[in-house]
Protein backbone atom coordinates (compact mmCIF):
# COMPACT_ATOMS: atom_id res chain seq x y z
CA UNK A 1 0.00 0.00 0.00
CA UNK A 2 1.03 4.02 -0.91
CA UNK A 3 0.22 4.76 2.72
CA UNK A 4 2.22 3.65 6.24
CA UNK A 5 -0.02 2.46 8.85
CA UNK A 6 0.30 5.21 11.02
CA UNK A 7 -2.00 7.10 8.43
CA UNK A 8 -4.56 4.31 7.29
CA UNK A 9 -4.99 3.00 10.54
CA UNK A 10 -6.25 6.17 12.74
CA UNK A 11 -9.18 6.42 9.89
CA UNK A 12 -10.23 2.76 11.22
CA UNK A 13 -10.18 4.11 14.73
CA UNK A 14 -12.00 6.70 14.08
CA UNK A 15 -14.86 4.74 12.41
CA UNK A 16 -14.76 2.01 15.24
CA UNK A 17 -15.10 4.46 17.71
CA UNK A 18 -18.04 6.19 15.59
CA UNK A 19 -19.89 3.14 16.43
CA UNK A 20 -19.43 1.25 12.80
CA UNK A 21 -18.52 -2.63 13.34
CA UNK A 22 -15.40 -3.65 12.43
CA UNK A 23 -16.16 -4.86 9.19
CA UNK A 24 -17.70 -2.23 7.85
CA UNK A 25 -14.96 0.28 9.51
CA UNK A 26 -12.40 -1.45 7.39
CA UNK A 27 -14.14 -0.90 4.18
CA UNK A 28 -15.21 2.51 4.68
CA UNK A 29 -11.52 3.64 5.70
CA UNK A 30 -9.98 1.73 2.57
CA UNK A 31 -8.09 -0.42 4.56
CA UNK A 32 -7.78 -4.32 4.10
CA UNK A 33 -5.98 -6.54 6.86
CA UNK A 34 -3.42 -8.40 5.39
CA UNK A 35 -4.34 -11.57 4.54
CA UNK A 36 -0.45 -12.66 3.96
CA UNK A 37 1.17 -10.45 6.34
CA UNK A 38 5.21 -10.05 5.87
CA UNK A 39 6.24 -7.55 7.99
CA UNK A 40 6.00 -6.71 12.03
CA UNK A 41 3.03 -4.37 11.87
CA UNK A 42 1.52 -6.06 9.17
CA UNK A 43 1.61 -9.06 11.54
CA UNK A 44 0.15 -6.53 14.64
CA UNK A 45 -2.69 -5.64 12.02
CA UNK A 46 -3.84 -8.87 11.15
CA UNK A 47 -3.75 -10.25 15.03
CA UNK A 48 -5.29 -7.24 16.16
CA UNK A 49 -7.77 -8.20 13.87
CA UNK A 50 -7.81 -11.84 14.82
CA UNK A 51 -7.50 -11.08 18.39
CA UNK A 52 -11.07 -8.76 18.52
CA UNK A 53 -12.94 -11.20 16.78
CA UNK A 54 -11.81 -14.70 18.69
CA UNK A 55 -11.56 -12.57 22.41
CA UNK A 56 -13.55 -9.29 22.20
CA UNK A 57 -10.45 -7.36 22.49
CA UNK A 58 -10.78 -3.50 21.87
CA UNK A 59 -10.00 -3.20 17.83
CA UNK A 60 -9.90 0.64 18.31
CA UNK A 61 -7.13 0.58 21.47
CA UNK A 62 -5.00 -2.05 19.58
CA UNK A 63 -5.20 -0.50 16.32
CA UNK A 64 -4.13 2.98 18.00
CA UNK A 65 -1.62 1.38 19.34
CA UNK A 66 -0.07 -0.08 15.97
CA UNK A 67 -0.52 2.99 14.58
CA UNK A 68 1.73 4.59 16.94
CA UNK A 69 3.98 1.99 16.71
CA UNK A 70 4.00 2.39 12.98
CA UNK A 71 4.58 6.35 13.44
CA UNK A 72 8.26 5.08 15.44
CA UNK A 73 9.21 3.08 12.93
CA UNK A 74 9.14 5.61 10.50
CA UNK A 75 10.41 8.17 12.40
CA UNK A 76 13.12 6.01 13.34
CA UNK A 77 13.78 5.30 9.58
CA UNK A 78 14.03 8.33 8.63
CA UNK A 79 16.38 9.55 10.77
CA UNK A 80 18.31 6.58 10.22
CA UNK A 81 18.33 6.96 6.12
CA UNK A 82 18.85 10.73 7.31
CA UNK A 83 22.17 9.89 9.02
CA UNK A 84 23.14 6.47 6.98
CA UNK A 85 23.26 9.05 3.73
CA UNK A 86 26.38 10.65 3.75
CA UNK A 87 28.81 7.48 5.15
CA UNK A 88 26.58 5.66 1.94
CA UNK A 89 27.58 8.14 -0.40
CA UNK A 90 31.17 8.19 0.61
CA UNK A 91 31.39 3.83 0.76
CA UNK A 92 29.88 3.96 -2.81
CA UNK A 93 32.78 6.68 -4.33
CA UNK A 94 35.23 4.73 -2.33
CA UNK A 95 33.94 1.75 -4.25
CA UNK A 96 35.89 3.12 -7.47
CA UNK A 97 38.68 4.04 -5.66
CA UNK A 98 40.99 1.06 -7.48
CA UNK A 99 39.64 1.89 -10.97
CA UNK A 100 40.48 5.46 -10.20
CA UNK A 101 43.82 4.36 -9.63
CA UNK A 102 44.10 2.16 -12.52
CA UNK A 103 42.97 5.28 -14.71
CA UNK A 104 45.47 7.68 -13.06
CA UNK A 105 48.39 4.50 -13.37
CA UNK A 106 47.88 4.98 -17.15
CA UNK A 107 47.04 8.43 -17.28
CA UNK A 108 51.06 9.18 -15.87
CA UNK A 109 52.29 6.51 -18.11
CA UNK A 110 50.24 4.20 -20.89
CA UNK A 111 53.19 1.52 -20.01
CA UNK A 112 51.06 0.62 -16.76
CA UNK A 113 48.46 -1.08 -19.14
CA UNK A 114 50.85 -3.08 -20.57
CA UNK A 115 52.76 -4.19 -16.97
CA UNK A 116 48.91 -5.23 -15.96
CA UNK A 117 47.91 -6.93 -19.07
CA UNK A 118 51.18 -8.26 -20.80
CA UNK A 119 53.28 -9.41 -17.56
CA UNK A 120 52.78 -12.24 -14.76
CA UNK A 121 53.12 -9.51 -11.95
CA UNK A 122 50.75 -7.38 -13.78
CA UNK A 123 48.37 -10.56 -13.56
CA UNK A 124 48.94 -10.92 -9.86
CA UNK A 125 48.58 -7.54 -9.24
CA UNK A 126 45.56 -7.00 -10.84
CA UNK A 127 43.71 -10.68 -8.71
CA UNK A 128 45.27 -9.24 -5.53
CA UNK A 129 43.71 -5.56 -6.70
CA UNK A 130 40.06 -7.39 -7.71
CA UNK A 131 40.22 -9.83 -4.65
CA UNK A 132 40.89 -6.86 -2.36
CA UNK A 133 38.10 -4.65 -4.15
CA UNK A 134 35.30 -7.41 -4.02
CA UNK A 135 36.38 -7.88 -0.47
CA UNK A 136 35.97 -4.31 0.70
CA UNK A 137 32.71 -4.08 -1.15
CA UNK A 138 31.21 -6.85 0.84
CA UNK A 139 32.80 -5.56 3.85
CA UNK A 140 31.11 -2.50 3.16
CA UNK A 141 27.77 -3.72 2.07
CA UNK A 142 27.71 -5.68 5.50
CA UNK A 143 28.23 -2.99 7.91
CA UNK A 144 25.80 -0.71 6.23
CA UNK A 145 23.40 -3.04 6.05
CA UNK A 146 23.93 -3.70 9.94
CA UNK A 147 23.69 -0.47 10.65
CA UNK A 148 20.72 -0.09 8.80
CA UNK A 149 18.59 -2.59 10.51
CA UNK A 150 19.44 -1.11 14.27
CA UNK A 151 16.23 -0.33 16.15
CA UNK A 152 13.96 -2.32 13.92
CA UNK A 153 13.40 -5.57 16.10
CA UNK A 154 11.49 -3.02 18.90
CA UNK A 155 9.16 -3.21 16.42
CA UNK A 156 7.86 -6.72 17.41
CA UNK A 157 8.42 -5.34 21.44
CA UNK A 158 6.53 -2.39 20.72
CA UNK A 159 2.67 -4.20 19.07
CA UNK A 160 3.11 -7.41 21.00
CA UNK A 161 3.17 -5.23 24.12
CA UNK A 162 0.46 -3.19 23.25
CA UNK A 163 -1.83 -6.12 21.74
CA UNK A 164 -1.16 -8.36 24.82
CA UNK A 165 -2.52 -5.15 27.00
CA UNK A 166 -5.32 -4.90 24.80
CA UNK A 167 -6.08 -8.80 25.45
CA UNK A 168 -5.78 -8.73 29.21
CA UNK A 169 -8.49 -5.45 28.96
CA UNK A 170 -10.71 -8.12 27.08
CA UNK A 171 -10.69 -9.98 29.83
CA UNK A 172 -7.80 -12.99 28.40
CA UNK A 173 -5.75 -14.54 30.59
CA UNK A 174 -2.28 -14.04 31.06
CA UNK A 175 -0.99 -17.14 29.76
CA UNK A 176 -3.56 -17.41 27.07
CA UNK A 177 -3.05 -13.49 25.75
CA UNK A 178 0.51 -13.69 25.76
CA UNK A 179 0.25 -17.35 23.66
CA UNK A 180 -2.50 -15.53 21.07
CA UNK A 181 -0.35 -12.57 20.28
CA UNK A 182 2.99 -14.34 19.87
CA UNK A 183 1.49 -17.03 17.84
CA UNK A 184 0.15 -14.13 15.90
CA UNK A 185 3.05 -11.91 15.00
CA UNK A 186 4.90 -15.42 15.29
CA UNK A 187 7.14 -14.25 18.15
CA UNK A 188 8.28 -17.87 19.64
CA UNK A 189 9.69 -16.08 22.45
CA UNK A 190 6.71 -14.02 23.64
CA UNK A 191 5.07 -17.33 23.29
CA UNK A 192 6.76 -19.32 25.64
CA UNK A 193 6.51 -16.39 28.03
CA UNK A 194 3.07 -18.63 28.68
CA UNK A 195 4.54 -21.47 29.97
CA UNK A 196 6.88 -19.64 32.54
CA UNK A 197 8.29 -16.00 33.29
CA UNK A 198 11.92 -16.68 34.00
CA UNK A 199 14.33 -16.72 31.70
CA UNK A 200 12.80 -14.64 29.31
CA UNK A 201 14.65 -14.14 25.95
CA UNK A 202 16.26 -11.16 25.73
CA UNK A 203 13.76 -8.99 23.53
CA UNK A 204 10.67 -9.65 25.74
CA UNK A 205 12.32 -9.46 29.19
CA UNK A 206 11.20 -6.27 29.72
CA UNK A 207 7.43 -8.21 28.94
CA UNK A 208 8.10 -10.64 31.47
CA UNK A 209 9.11 -7.73 34.19
CA UNK A 210 6.05 -5.87 33.48
CA UNK A 211 3.04 -8.87 33.70
CA UNK A 212 5.37 -11.20 36.19
CA UNK A 213 4.88 -8.43 39.45
CA UNK A 214 1.77 -7.43 38.38
CA UNK A 215 0.03 -10.83 38.42
CA UNK A 216 1.66 -11.53 41.38
CA UNK A 217 -0.20 -8.70 43.29
CA UNK A 218 -3.38 -9.33 41.31
CA UNK A 219 -3.30 -6.05 39.06
CA UNK A 220 -3.71 -5.24 35.55
CA UNK A 221 -0.21 -4.72 34.12
CA UNK A 222 -1.54 -2.83 30.85
CA UNK A 223 0.27 0.29 32.09
CA UNK A 224 3.32 -1.19 32.79
CA UNK A 225 3.07 -2.97 29.06
CA UNK A 226 2.38 0.41 27.98
CA UNK A 227 5.59 2.02 29.42
CA UNK A 228 7.68 -1.36 27.85
CA UNK A 229 6.55 -0.51 24.15
CA UNK A 230 7.16 3.45 24.56
CA UNK A 231 10.40 2.70 25.79
CA UNK A 232 11.16 0.07 23.14
CA UNK A 233 9.87 2.91 20.14
CA UNK A 234 12.53 5.36 22.22
CA UNK A 235 15.46 2.66 22.29
CA UNK A 236 14.69 1.81 18.30
CA UNK A 237 15.22 5.33 17.99
CA UNK A 238 18.72 5.46 20.08
CA UNK A 239 20.20 2.70 18.53
CA UNK A 240 19.23 3.69 14.90
CA UNK A 241 21.23 7.23 15.87
CA UNK A 242 24.05 5.39 17.50
CA UNK A 243 24.42 2.49 14.51
CA UNK A 244 24.43 6.12 12.12
CA UNK A 245 26.92 7.84 13.75
CA UNK A 246 29.45 5.06 13.61
CA UNK A 247 28.67 4.11 10.39
CA UNK A 248 31.78 6.96 9.15
CA UNK A 249 33.78 5.22 11.45
CA UNK A 250 33.36 1.77 10.94
CA UNK A 251 33.33 2.22 6.67
CA UNK A 252 37.10 3.78 7.54
CA UNK A 253 38.73 0.04 8.05
CA UNK A 254 37.14 -1.83 4.62
CA UNK A 255 38.84 1.46 3.08
CA UNK A 256 41.85 1.02 5.22
CA UNK A 257 42.61 -2.59 4.91
CA UNK A 258 41.10 -3.42 1.75
CA UNK A 259 40.62 -0.41 -0.46
CA UNK A 260 43.84 1.51 -0.25
CA UNK A 261 45.86 -1.46 -0.57
CA UNK A 262 43.75 -2.41 -4.04
CA UNK A 263 44.48 1.11 -5.36
CA UNK A 264 48.24 1.00 -4.62
CA UNK A 265 48.11 -3.00 -6.40
CA UNK A 266 46.53 -1.72 -9.53
CA UNK A 267 47.63 2.15 -9.75
CA UNK A 268 51.09 3.21 -8.10
CA UNK A 269 52.29 -0.84 -8.25
CA UNK A 270 51.97 -1.19 -11.95
CA UNK A 271 53.20 2.72 -12.58
CA UNK A 272 56.11 2.06 -10.46
CA UNK A 273 57.10 -0.69 -12.17
CA UNK A 274 56.22 0.68 -16.03
CA UNK A 275 58.40 3.72 -15.14
CA UNK A 276 61.30 1.95 -13.04
CA UNK A 277 61.80 -1.18 -14.97
CA UNK A 278 59.87 -0.51 -17.87
CA UNK A 279 63.11 -0.86 -20.52
CA UNK A 280 62.88 -4.62 -19.19
CA UNK A 281 59.45 -5.82 -18.17
CA UNK A 282 58.07 -3.57 -21.16
CA UNK A 283 60.45 -4.81 -23.60
CA UNK A 284 60.56 -7.64 -23.13
CA UNK A 285 56.78 -8.62 -23.70
CA UNK A 286 55.10 -9.74 -26.48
Amino acid sequence: MSEGWDQSLPRVVGLLRAGLPAGEAWARAGVQVPARPAGTLERAVAAADALALRTGAPLASMLLAIAEAAADAREADALRRAALAGPRLSARVLMWLPLAGLALGALVDPRTIRVLALTPLGWALLAIGGSLTWAGRAWTVRIVTRAGAAGGEADAVVAGAALVAAALEAGASVPGALRAVGEALEEPGLAALADGMEGADPPWDGVARAVLPAVSAGASPAASLEAVSRAAARRARTEAAVAAGELGVRVALPLALCLLPAFLAVGLAPLLVAVVGGSVLAGGAP
